[in-house]
């Protein structure tokens, strides 16, 4: 655990998890829940915060391939990450292999199948390649990997990890494994459904406290690699018009998050009866398939003039 604000270069994957402030310290992942579900959900979330439960660690379905893979590829890309235990097992049903898995939860390390630390292997080996191929060929290069960094504000405390810083502070890389696709076309709605945005102005709102000097002249990429054959990828440099929502949307967590700590009141969801509206962009989207069927059966009346 650290005392004071700063960057950190040293501080392990566990222990940044398991909250290296002095107080109880809000991420992006927890402000991303802020946001999308509750306080009361971020608070169990919160390593410092939450009650203790009693974990089903006996329960194969925690093991979760696409994560496993994910991990796997940070730690050989990057060079840093979480401790693996690689088994030689196919799979994770029988009582050794079990046994195998429970022991490396137990000494914090992160189980993995040979198969899928392979299918990781062969990612990494990919992705190493098309960087070498690519526009923003400096990526994951002349820096420094996993760097921790912790910040004050009105008395609360703030934490982020960046998978790769390059000298001089001014660029930044994460790089993000996904099952999804990461093609051009893909990249906003995982900008919005991951929380890209939020993560990036994190990074900015902590960096600016800490290292002013750079202040609006730093650059935020995202490499999202699918972890699947051929393992293609994209970097996203995030635009201006992106920070902006990212910084309104952290700025709504904050506000939150100093509410609930101030308070000691974590509320779930509203108690009054919601009256939910159609999403819009949804009912935009029925419209016009609506007008396509009737084009396609031939004058087919539309459901609005059958209600």
């Amino acid at each position: 655990m650290i005392d004071k604000p700063g960057i950190f270069y040293d501080i392990s994957a566990k222990d940044y998890f398991a909250d290296c402030a002095p107080e109880p310290s809000l991420n992006q992942s927890l402000a991303k829940l802020l946001l999308e579900k509750s306080p009361l959900h971020a608070k169990y979330a919160h390593p410092r915060l939450a009650p203790p439960v009693e974990e089903e660690d006996d329960n194969p379905e925690r093991y979760n391939k696409d994560l496993a893979i994910g991990n796997a590829a940070h730690a050989l890309i990057l060079g840093r990450g979480k401790d693996l235990a690689i088994s030689e097992f196919d799979a994770w049903t029988t009582k050794d292999a079990k046994a195998f898995k429970l022991d490396a939860y137990a000494a914090g390390e992160e189980p993995i199948l040979r198969k899928h630390y392979q299918t990781a292997w062969t990612l990494a080996a990919s992705v190493k390649e098309q960087i070498a191929a690519h526009q923003c060929n400096d990526c994951f290069q002349g820096g420094q990997s996993e760097a921790v960094i912790v910040w004050q504000e009105d008395g609360l405390w703030f934490r982020s990890m960046i998978d790769f810083v390059h000298d001089g502070l001014r660029c930044f890389d994460d790089l993000k494994t996904t099952g999804m696709s990461a093609s051009p076309q893909s990249i906003p709605w995982m900008i919005d459904d991951m929380g890209w945005d939020i993560q990036a102005a994190m990074w900015e709102r902590g960096l600016n406290i800490l290292d002013p000097e750079n202040a609006g002249r730093r650059r935020y990429r995202f490499v999202a690699v699918e972890n699947e054959p051929p393992f293609a990828l994209t970097v996203n440099d995030l635009s201006e018009a992106v920070l902006t929502i990212g910084r309104r949307r952290l700025r709504a967590a904050i506000e939150l998050w100093k509410r609930c700590m101030a308070t000691n009141e974590w509320p779930a969801y509203p108690t009054c009866t919601l009256y939910p509206e159609f999403p819009g962009a949804r009912a935009i989207r029925w419209d016009e398939r609506e007008r396509e069927l009737s084009e396609q059966w031939g004058g087919l009346p539309l459901t609005r003039e059958l209600v």
